[in-house]
């Protein structure tokens, strides 16, 4: 599967519509969509939750490499509590998916990290229900501090002062990611520059 994993790989479009509504889907490249990747066959549900978790992989690691362009870190640990929680979830939901298969390949279930005979892998997925359900409270009580922080309209705005910043209209589906973001390094720069003037 041909997907997007780096800032120079997406649009802010395709960006801002993953993050603000988590449609993961916008990372996979248009080439792939056009010759359709799943029309040949359907997905078996292992295969479609192992498809969203190269998906949200392909995201941890783009959001990681935003987080360093931008300089914003304000949301590190929520993210990570965030990614940490959802892999978590697909992985659960794969090894599931494997134990109800009436013949169960245990080398799946062991490439998932998941050790032993079949007793003590559903021994352990309990154990992981539990630890699963701690963390998913204290990323909703984070969840409800942040509501709102981000909003398109937030991007919006920051586009629109980077693009007066360029000297003209920057198109959401036209500019890629890391261009935009090395503009407002730039900005950001030339406005510290100046600010730092004034003072002397």
């Amino acid at each position: 599967m041909n997907i997007s994993y780096k800032c120079s790989e997406v649009t802010l479009d395709e960006f801002i519509d993953c993050m603000i509504n988590g449609n993961l889907y916008r990372l996979i490249k248009p080439a792939v969509i056009t010759h359709g990747f799943c029309q040949v066959r359907e997905l078996t549900p292992q295969e479609e939750a192992e498809f969203n978790l190269e998906l949200q992989q392909a995201w941890e690691q783009l959001y990681t490499e935003y987080s360093e362009l931008s300089g914003n870190k304000q949301h590190k640990y929520y993210f990570a509590l965030y990614k940490s929680v959802y892999a978590m979830k697909l992985k659960m939901h794969i090894a599931q998916l494997i134990l109800t298969d009436p013949q169960i390949n245990l080398d799946d279930l062991h490439a998932l990290g998941y050790k032993g005979d079949v007793k003590s892998i559903v021994a352990r997925l309990k154990f992981e229900t539990i630890e699963l359900q701690t963390k998913e409270k204290e990323l909703k009580r984070m969840t409800d501090k942040q509501t709102g922080t981000i909003k398109e309209s937030d991007f919006d705005e920051w586009i629109v002062s980077v693009g007066k910043y360029l000297g003209y209209q920057i198109k959401r589906k036209e500019m890629i990611l890391s261009e935009f973001l090395a503009a407002n390094k730039a900005m950001t720069r030339e406005i510290d520059a100046k600010n730092k003037a004034r003072k002397r």
